[in-house]
């Protein structure tokens, strides 16, 4: 799995229409490869060599960090986007006490190439977290893309310690414009979030590559103190 990722990076997302499936695949595989890609590193990492300390470089001081990381205090994921992202209060219900915040973004390329990023993170009681099953979350994806995806290639599950993850490839049109559609689904103990991404239009690699960093942006981060609200009296009457 980590080979086919690693391989995947020297090749165009969509080098052509023809291979669509296969492209959707190696992202699906690709994010549920993130996280391990790193153990070889800190295997080695533990057994090093004699000469080990005249080898090292000099230590370099730490980059600072690129874009804008979407991740507020209940949530305990996070995306980065290459610029603050757009965001908008939205309401299931008229008394609006149902409401989340989508945030989304968007960059077309030449006009002939676009990529939409939408997320939406929303607390959650981590008595539910169990409730959350293979089954329910793969059917709420389904659901998402109900009106979007014309074909589906690939879906998967996965479950790490404090998180779960349900993913979902598929393809369609927008026009007469060839889409590429990856949707996540993330829960934890205090939080869901939601992840839908597209890839419009012709072969781009600055597209290509744009849609590929912000896909693997996506992660844990991990669950947050969250001070409790303070609590106020009511002002007493004279």
């Amino acid at each position: 799995m980590i080979g086919q990722f690693k391989m995947f990076g020297f090749l165009s997302l969509r080098g052509a229409i023809a291979t669509r499936q296969s492209i959707a695949t190696i992202f699906w595989i690709a994010s549920l490869a993130l996280a391990m890609t790193a153990l070889p590193t800190f295997a080695q990492d533990e057994q090093p060599s004699a000469s080990a300390e005249e080898e090292a470089p000099a230590e370099q001081p730490a980059e600072e960090p690129q874009g804008h990381t979407y991740s507020p205090d209940f949530c305990e994921f996070s995306a980065t986007f290459p610029e603050e992202p757009y965001s908008t209060r939205r309401c299931e219900d008229d008394n609006k006490e149902r409401c989340y915040d989508l945030v989304s973004y968007t960059r077309v390329y030449e006009m002939s190439s676009t990529i939409n990023l939408r997320v939406i993170c929303n607390p959650i009681e981590a008595s539910v977290f169990n409730d959350y099953s293979p089954e329910v979350m793969t059917a709420t994806l389904r659901a998402m893309t109900r009106d979007t995806v014309v074909e589906e290639f690939n879906s998967g599950f996965r479950e790490e310690e404090g998180y779960k993850q349900a993913g979902l490839a598929g393809g369609g049109n927008v026009g007469r414009m060839p889409m590429i559609y990856i949707a996540q689904m993330w829960v934890g103990k205090q939080s869901a979030m939601t992840v839908e991404a597209e890839l419009i239009g012709e072969a781009h690699d600055a597209a290509d590559q744009a849609f590929s960093d912000l896909l693997k942006s996506i992660h844990y981060s991990g669950v947050k103190a969250i001070e409790p609200p303070v609590k106020t009296e009511a002002p007493k009457r004279d």
